[in-house]
């Protein structure tokens, strides 16, 4: 907030210093700027060959929408097959003992 100025001489000098601070600003700019060493120029095929390099060999990233969908199917349908045959383990195990034990029940009651 500038100060209240209450003559003419009053805003000469303040702006008088405020030009000495720009110039002060200014100097040490052009000192900082040649301090900083220049920016290499990056090639943009170079980037993307690193990119490429540092990616997995897998359609999952793949430019081509239909190789990453199938893929993408490709995983989902293998994950559905484990837990599908996990599953129908489980069933095939829990239906023999409950069969198991129908089936022994009722050869008694034949028996009988």
């Amino acid at each position: 907030m500038p100060p209240q100025l209450n003559s003419m001489n009053e805003v000469n000098d303040y702006l008088d210093k405020l030009e000495y601070r720009i110039n002060l600003l200014e100097t040490e700019n052009i000192k900082l700027r040649s301090s900083v060493p220049a920016q290499p120029v990056i090639d943009g095929n170079i980037v993307a060959r690193s990119v490429s390099n540092a990616l997995p060999k897998t359609n999952l990233v793949s430019p081509n929408f239909l190789k990453r969908a199938f893929t993408v199917w490709g995983h989902f349908f293998v994950a559905q097959l484990f837990i599908s045959v996990t599953i129908g383990i489980c069933y095939a195990c829990l239906m023999a003992t409950l069969l198991g034990s129908v089936f022994n029940n009722l050869s008694r009651y034949i028996q009988h």
